[in-house]
């Protein structure tokens, strides 16, 4: 198959963000992107060609133009926040003059997003570090849950095929991803004695004759561990016809690092298990967070369990401090991350629900780790949210309506606990199941 022409974006300069945004366009849209710089950003030269954009501060006739704001062209971080505008329903960032094909500078209001710059000012971190999703520029222009950038791609590619007719751009097919947290393989099994006798004497202290008599069951092998659904999700997943990536909790038990199952034989043997039927990364502990030695040493244990070195990789409690947590996973060989996603709300952390590359903003450099979005998370809307089970489904369907409409990435948090169907998770089995349903009919 013939590789299609490339479109050239023709500017004052050259700049590694701009390189950025057309590699970004180029993996995304499916066709090559080159920055090209211009002899004199004056003056622009015949534009002839069905493969060429003008980007700068005055449109040029007979060029197709986008407005360039100047953040591309910058290095540094700053303080400030993009203009906003809305045309129609239509959010759109760093608006232009008049007289441009497009009524925004498209390439910056992609970099503002992608690059996360807002999380490198300065923020009030949650009780866990974590830049939140009440302080995003997102949360307060109210686009959240639109995933705009690729909103804004299904744009340029309508503003580009009607001034290039005979221009032809591929269309994008709608893709899933279904990912499984485990923080805690088992609620009663795999505990050791201690543990397992002191959770028994814990409900007989509380005169919870249930919880005790369901706890003994489980323990004398009398009725399954209500924590391992791994059975019931490959069952799930064969119905369906797909196989999720897991993430299992690398950090010893302690304080939110609640797998304390880490050492045992039989967590050993569920890695191994599950790593023979489908992919299986690390899930780093909240206590390697802001310490490397820790984070290098759970690294090297999990890799000795998974007979292999993990490339792809979440944070437990989706913790992340841009950009030392990037560039740690990338010194360790991870080439994929599943962590850009908000706690409190679902939505699109980096505007997108599309896979794309880390850039390292204060070393201003496209890296080689890949950030796969996700979209929702169970614990999101059972517990912030405070969902019922079909409230949680109507929210799911509504953002992945968003995402199919712009054929984009979605991806989906579950955890094996919040399949358990038991407790405070019980009817959450019917939301997988009606967010599948959705998804594949």
């Amino acid at each position: 198959m013939e590789t299609p022409a490339a479109i050239q974006i023709l500017t004052s300069g050259i700049s590694p963000r701009l390189e950025y945004i057309a590699g970004f366009l180029s993996s995304t849209l499916q066709i090559p992107f080159t920055v090209t710089p211009l002899p004199d950003a004056g003056n622009m030269r015949d534009v002839s060609s069905a493969c060429e954009i003008h980007y700068g501060g005055q449109p040029v006739s007979g060029a197709f133009n986008i407005f360039a704001a100047g953040l591309l062209h910058e290095n540094g971080i700053r303080k400030f926040e993009p203009g906003v505008v809305k045309q129609g329903d239509q959010t759109l960032l760093f608006p232009a003059p008049a007289g441009f094909d497009m009524p925004f500078d498209i390439f910056s209001a992609i970099f503002y997003l992608l690059s996360r710059y807002e999380e490198y000012l300065p923020f009030t971190p949650d009780e866990h570090g974590r830049f939140e999703a009440s302080q995003s520029h997102a949360f307060h222009h109210n686009y959240l849950e639109e995933p705009l950038v690729d909103q804004w791609l299904e744009i340029l590619k309508t503003a580009l095929t009607g001034k290039f007719p005979e221009r032809d751009i591929p269309s994008r097919e709608f893709r899933f991803i279904s990912t499984v947290d485990i923080d805690r393989p088992w609620a009663y099994l795999q505990r050791g004695l201690v543990r397992s006798a002191g959770g028994l004497l814990k409900d007989a202290l509380r005169a919870d004759a249930s919880a005790f008599r369901f706890r003994l069951q489980v323990l004398l092998g009398k009725s399954p561990d209500p924590y391992d659904t791994f059975e019931y999700i490959r069952q799930t997943e064969d119905r369906f016809g797909f196989r999720s990536l897991y993430f299992f909790l690398s950090g010893n038990y302690g304080g939110n690092d609640d797998n304390y199952a880490v050492e045992s034989l039989h967590f050993r043997d569920l890695i191994k298990h599950t790593a023979s039927g489908t992919t299986v990364g690390i899930h780093p502990s909240c206590k390697s967070f802001r310490n490397i030695r820790i984070y290098k040493k759970e690294f090297e244990r999990f890799s000795q369990l998974l007979g292999k070195k993990p490339e792809i990789s979440r944070q437990h409690f989706l913790l992340l401090h841009l950009p030392d947590t990037y560039r740690h996973l990338i010194n360790m060989g991870i080439r994929e991350d599943y962590s850009m996603g908000y706690a409190s709300r679902p939505g699109f952390r980096a505007g997108t629900c599309s896979p794309f590359r880390f850039y390292d903003l204060p070393g201003e450099h496209t890296t080689t780790l890949v950030v796969f979005p996700f979209a929702f998370m169970d614990v999101t809307l059972r517990q912030y949210l405070s969902h019922t089970p079909d409230e949680a489904l109507n929210h799911i369907i509504r953002i992945i309506d968003r995402i199919k409409t712009v054929h984009g990435t979605c991806i989906s948090l579950w955890h094996n606990e919040s399949l358990s169907d038991r407790g405070i998770w019980k009817g959450w089995r019917i939301v997988f199941e009606g967010m599948l349903e959705k998804l594949y009919y």
